[in-house]
Protein backbone atom coordinates (compact mmCIF):
# COMPACT_ATOMS: atom_id res chain seq x y z
CA UNK A 1 0.00 0.00 0.00
CA UNK A 2 1.41 3.37 -0.99
CA UNK A 3 1.15 6.17 1.58
CA UNK A 4 1.89 9.75 0.61
CA UNK A 5 3.84 11.76 3.18
CA UNK A 6 1.27 14.56 3.13
CA UNK A 7 -1.47 12.13 4.24
CA UNK A 8 0.38 11.27 7.45
CA UNK A 9 -0.80 13.00 10.63
CA UNK A 10 1.38 16.03 11.31
CA UNK A 11 3.00 14.73 14.52
CA UNK A 12 4.03 11.49 12.75
CA UNK A 13 5.22 13.11 9.53
CA UNK A 14 8.75 13.58 10.87
CA UNK A 15 8.96 9.88 11.77
CA UNK A 16 7.74 9.03 8.28
CA UNK A 17 10.47 11.21 6.78
CA UNK A 18 13.17 9.70 9.01
CA UNK A 19 12.37 6.01 8.63
CA UNK A 20 10.72 5.97 5.22
CA UNK A 21 7.42 4.50 4.09
CA UNK A 22 8.20 0.80 4.55
CA UNK A 23 9.52 1.09 8.13
CA UNK A 24 6.80 3.59 9.02
CA UNK A 25 4.12 1.09 7.99
CA UNK A 26 5.91 -1.65 9.93
CA UNK A 27 5.90 0.51 13.07
CA UNK A 28 2.21 1.31 12.56
CA UNK A 29 1.39 -2.40 12.14
CA UNK A 30 3.28 -3.36 15.29
CA UNK A 31 2.33 -0.49 17.61
CA UNK A 32 -0.76 1.09 16.07
CA UNK A 33 -3.42 1.91 18.64
CA UNK A 34 -1.13 1.46 21.64
CA UNK A 35 0.59 4.03 23.83
CA UNK A 36 4.25 3.90 22.93
CA UNK A 37 6.82 5.59 25.17
CA UNK A 38 9.94 6.75 23.35
CA UNK A 39 12.76 7.69 25.73
CA UNK A 40 14.82 10.81 25.20
CA UNK A 41 18.05 10.63 23.25
CA UNK A 42 19.99 11.73 26.33
CA UNK A 43 18.49 8.92 28.42
CA UNK A 44 19.34 6.23 25.85
CA UNK A 45 22.92 7.49 25.44
CA UNK A 46 23.45 7.70 29.23
CA UNK A 47 22.08 4.21 29.78
CA UNK A 48 24.33 2.79 27.07
CA UNK A 49 27.35 4.63 28.50
CA UNK A 50 26.60 3.32 32.00
CA UNK A 51 26.37 -0.29 30.79
CA UNK A 52 29.70 0.12 29.03
CA UNK A 53 31.31 1.60 32.17
CA UNK A 54 29.97 -1.22 34.36
CA UNK A 55 31.30 -3.79 31.89
CA UNK A 56 34.76 -2.20 31.74
CA UNK A 57 35.12 -1.53 35.48
CA UNK A 58 37.65 -3.87 37.10
CA UNK A 59 37.74 -2.54 40.67
CA UNK A 60 40.81 -0.34 40.26
CA UNK A 61 40.24 1.69 37.09
CA UNK A 62 37.62 4.19 38.33
CA UNK A 63 39.94 7.18 37.80
CA UNK A 64 40.81 6.11 34.28
CA UNK A 65 37.13 5.57 33.36
CA UNK A 66 36.18 8.92 34.93
CA UNK A 67 38.73 10.72 32.74
CA UNK A 68 37.68 8.78 29.64
CA UNK A 69 33.98 9.51 30.05
CA UNK A 70 34.33 13.02 31.48
CA UNK A 71 32.56 12.24 34.74
CA UNK A 72 33.65 12.00 38.38
CA UNK A 73 35.02 8.98 40.19
CA UNK A 74 31.96 9.14 42.48
CA UNK A 75 29.70 8.88 39.43
CA UNK A 76 31.67 5.82 38.28
CA UNK A 77 31.21 4.23 41.70
CA UNK A 78 27.47 5.01 41.65
CA UNK A 79 27.15 3.45 38.20
CA UNK A 80 28.94 0.22 39.11
CA UNK A 81 27.04 -0.08 42.41
CA UNK A 82 23.60 0.09 40.78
Amino acid sequence: MKIKAYYVVENLAIMYEIVGEEKFLEIIRMYGGSNLYIPTYKSVVRSSRNREIAKRYNGINASQLAREYGITVNQIRNIVNM
